[in-house]
């Protein structure tokens, strides 16, 4: 019952966040494209970004890799139901390496929409939400071995888009509402929370919309 609870809330919170996103892209003069204006309806759209990073001292080196530190931005592909919202499925990874031996590596993939609100020809506010299966492994903290744990992850979080054209935008996300639950066997949740603006809530990722339907007609 705690844990049906803890999920309630997370998606209470996340419809919040998506509520706030809307509420602040009509502040913004944002507006919700008609089906009979000319949009994005009907194309697929795939996105995502992918960090890499390294550092080298006298005594260690460490690394990281993967769609964004902790699988934060993942990589997807979605379709427009219409003009504002896109529905699909996403991906992400994370691996951290320390002295040439990996400590922890995440998966996680799942679902995702996405509305939007448009800010006149060259930007837009955008709301996503991802329900993602989580598995990996890392380090133990009292051995040397890998542990395999799984969880899950509900996430919410808003995107400032910019129109490069061509299909092409480049999406900030400057916020995030989170939960991540993950177990490793024989042992409890280990659960992560995140709430507004911080480091970890940052992320850079890049788009492009494919419209299949004109390339057909032509």
């Amino acid at each position: 019952m705690k844990y049906f609870n803890t999920t309630v809330f997370s998606f209470a919170a996340a419809a919040l966040l998506m509520f706030s996103a809307s509420m602040n892209g009509q502040f913004l003069g944002g507006m919700r494209l008609k089906d009979t204006d000319d949009g994005p309806k009907g194309q697929w759209m795939i996105y995502g970004s992918f960090d890499y990073s390294k550092t080298n001292t006298p005594s260690s080196s460490t690394s990281s890799v993967g769609t964004s530190a902790n699988a934060g931005v993942p990589v997807g592909v979605g379709y427009f139901i219409n003009n504002n919202d896109v529905v699909g499925v996403n991906y992400a990874y994370a691996r951290d390496v320390v002295n040439d031996r990996t400590v922890y590596k995440q998966n996680e993939a799942g679902i995702w929409y996405s509305p939007s609100f448009s800010l006149g020809k060259y930007f837009a506010l955008i709301g996503q939400v991802d329900a993602h299966y989580v598995w990996g492994q890392k380090l133990s903290d009292v051995s040397a071995s890998m542990q395999d744990f799984n969880g899950y992850r509900l996430r919410a979080y808003p995107l400032f888009a910019i129109f490069m054209g061509g299909g092409w935008a480049l999406k900030f996300k400057f916020a995030e509402l989170s939960m991540l639950q993950t177990k490793v066997k024989g042992e409890g949740w280990t659960k992560t929370y995140v709430a507004g603006i911080s480091g970890s809530a940052f992320g850079v990722g890049i788009s492009k919309n494919f419209n299949f339907k004109k390339k057909s007609d032509q």
